[in-house]
This record gives C-alpha cells, structure tokens and sequence, in this order.
C-alpha cells in the first residue's frame, strides 16, 4: 500500500470501525494505540481510528450508536454533549438528553453516563446532525453557560470566540441570556460571559 493511499480517508462505518473497551481489547491496549496516534478517544471508551475524519456527523453517529434505545427519535442532545458534536469540547463523559416525558435513570454504556431532562426548546434553536437532533450553537453555549462545569464552558466560549461568527459571539450570547428566565444559573450564565468580554477587550 503506497502512502497516498494510506492517508486516504476511510469511509466510516458504525459500529464496525468503533473500538469498545473489552471487544476484545483493554483500555491499557486501546489507550497505548492512541498515544502511538493510531486511534482517538471519542466518548469515553470508545476509539476511532485516525484515518477517519473526525467531523460533527461522525460525532453524532458515533453518540446515536452508544445512545442506542435510549435515545428516541424527538429527544434532542443538549448541552456538553451537543457542544462535543459542534467541536466546541474536547471530552464529553456523559450524554445529556432532553426529553418530552420524564425518564428514569439509565445505566452508563462502557463508561458513558446519561442524563435526562426536560428542557423547553423553540424549533429555531435545534437542528439535525447525521442521525441526531440537537441544539444549535448559540442555544448550546448558552446553556453550557447556565449549567455546566466552568471548564468545559469556558473551552466553548472559548473556541465560539476563536470561531469568530457574527451570529454566534460573546454578545450575541448576552443577548439571548437576557431573554431567558430570570434564574441564578442564567445569572451564572451573564456573570461567565461578561467575564469572558473583559478579558477580551
């Protein structure tokens, strides 16, 4: 095989080109093929070779094939694991799910944990990604504000920032936290942002 056609793309296939802890290899075998570069970590314990791009759809073939049944066909990904799809994130351990209905609480898939909820989303703030709907950009770093880790919401706004959108920016951001409901993870949300256009300026 000559080494064009080596770095040649590989047309992905799921689950077939997904490497899962235990089938049949350790984590310690899957980790050391991906510090040799021949494999990433997508969700947790779950690799893929690097010969396949690595793009928004991948993501969410890869979330909708480790979501399984869990994920039903009007539930929408919000949150760190729609931030992950966008690219916004690096690591996503757990997938938040929104749903019409209550949900009761679903065991973790090799190391994936879910969460689920009810979130109120106008048609306007969701899309469809390969097999997944999930929130837009704007409406995701808008709730990574609210409610996440401030790491992992830092790294979104962060890379919003780096993408330099005029529809998705620091303030366009303010400008639809201020039209949510007065709450103190809203509140959170605008101190963050605020915070982030200081440093900006």
């Amino acid at each position: 095989m000559n080494k064009a056609t080596e770095q040649r793309t590989a047309a992905l296939r799921i689950p077939e080109d997904l490497f899962v802890i235990g089938q049949p290899f350790t984590r310690n075998e899957l980790g050391a093929m991906a510090f040799r570069g021949y494999l990433r970590e997508t969700l947790p314990g779950h690799y893929l070779g690097t010969r396949h791009r690595y793009t928004p759809t991948v993501r969410a073939k890869i979330t909708a094939h480790v979501a399984g049944k869990q994920l039903h066909k009007s539930d929408v990904l919000i949150r760190a694991t729609a931030a992950w799809i966008h690219g916004l994130i690096s690591y996503c351990p757990t997938l938040n799910i929104s749903s019409a209905h209550y949900r009761r609480p679903a065991n973790p898939v090799h190391g994936v944990g879910f969460e689920f909820m009810q979130l109120e989303l106008d048609e306007s703030e969701t899309l469809i990604r390969g097999p997944v709907l999930l929130t837009d950009t704007l409406r995701t770093v808008c709730d990574m504000a609210c409610h996440d880790p401030l790491p992992w919401a830092v790294e979104a706004l962060n890379r919003v920032v780096g993408m330099q959108d005029p529809y998705v920016n620091l303030q366009t951001i303010t400008a639809k936290l201020r039209n949510f409901p007065v709450s103190s993870p809203v509140q959170r949300g605008l101190r963050l942002v605020e915070s982030m256009e200081q440093q900006a300026a």
